[in-house]
């Protein structure tokens, strides 16, 4: 009997628990009103108020088309409001409103009590460590990133 890689197993399980927690965060946020999407856009904004509408999608790692549709629903609700950039007439900055402020606000508790569920259990010196372990994965991972956009890019150029 062949042994399991513990690397591939760790691998598997933090595809696993994302899938998990993503679908919690999603039933738990229903009742606010919100989608996960939703949520971590006004988060997002509520930190780094005035992104341009494509770094925004970037960072949440959103199709440029559906940050286009979230955008517009959370303007809708006038929770988020698009501005010209003043450099560039063709890119939209995003504001987070008032109200928008007060939505994230209303979910601190949420938030409060996600991360006492999900790391119940643990001592705060665990969740450090736990830290520092995804740090240095995603730093792996951006590299891996950087190493496969630049070798397309490479193989685009025919060089």
């Amino acid at each position: 009997m062949q042994k399991n890689d513990p690397r591939r197993e760790a691998g598997l399980r933090i595809v696993e628990t994302s899938r998990i927690l993503r679908g919690i965060v999603e039933q738990r946020l229903k009742p606010f009103g919100m989608t996960r999407a939703q949520f971590a856009t006004l988060a997002r904004l509520d930190c780094q108020d005035g992104l341009a509408q494509h770094e925004l999608a970037e960072a949440l790692e959103v199709q440029p088309i559906a940050m286009v549709r979230l955008v517009d629903q959370l303007s809708a609700e006038g929770l988020v409001e698009r501005r010209n950039d003043p450099a560039d007439r063709r890119v939209n900055r995003l504001y987070i409103t008032a109200a928008g402020r007060e939505r994230t606000r209303d979910l601190d508790g949420f938030k409060q009590r996600m991360g006492e569920e999900l790391f119940d259990g643990f001592s705060e010196s665990e969740v450090i460590d736990l830290l520092k372990v995804f740090d240095r994965l995603h730093a792996n991972l951006k590299t891996i990133q950087a190493a496969d956009a630049a070798a397309l890019k490479f193989k685009k150029s025919g060089t």
